[in-house]
């Protein structure tokens, strides 16, 4: 997918304000655009009411991050310190990342040539990685039992 068709690009200049210099195959949502949570949210309901697009496999949180609310930043730091205490330290597993997908205008070209949102083939042609390799560093755990 090389080309962003001439509806989207109308699209996004009305819908988001971006400039046509801005609009490319490679340019993310996110990460380019800065569009996430609640302003990713509008987009992406608005853009597929728009392209008549059927939802499929999406999820809005594979793709993008809520917006945290002040009272909730003080259990959401206890989690991470929790989950990596147990997962890497004492299992020697990687913690699991809450990395989020990069969504790029390609893939939604590709959702409105499609129809439909299928994220195993709108990834794949986008290019990325949802899954990285596990660490090869052992968790401290590990390490002590394997010592006999």
């Amino acid at each position: 997918m090389d080309i962003i068709s001439e509806e989207l690009t109308k699209f996004l200049i009305s819908e988001e304000k971006i400039s046509e210099k801005e609009i490319k195959p490679s340019t993310r949502i996110v990460e380019d655009l800065g569009l996430d949570g609640i302003d990713a949210h509008y987009l992406m309901e608005y853009y597929s009411e728009t392209f008549s697009i059927k939802v499929g496999d999406f999820d809005f949180h594979r793709y993008f991050n809520d917006e945290t609310e002040v009272l909730s930043i003080i259990p959401t730091i206890l989690f991470v310190f929790f989950r990596f205490l147990i997962w890497q330290l004492l299992m020697g597993k990687p913690a699991l990342n809450l990395t989020t997908v990069p969504v790029t205008l390609a893939m939604l070209q590709q959702a409105i040539d499609d129809g439909v949102w299928n994220c195993a083939r709108i990834e794949s042609l986008a290019g990325t990685q949802v899954y990285p390799p596990p660490s090869k560093n052992p968790g401290w755990f590990s390490r002590i039992r394997n010592r006999t």
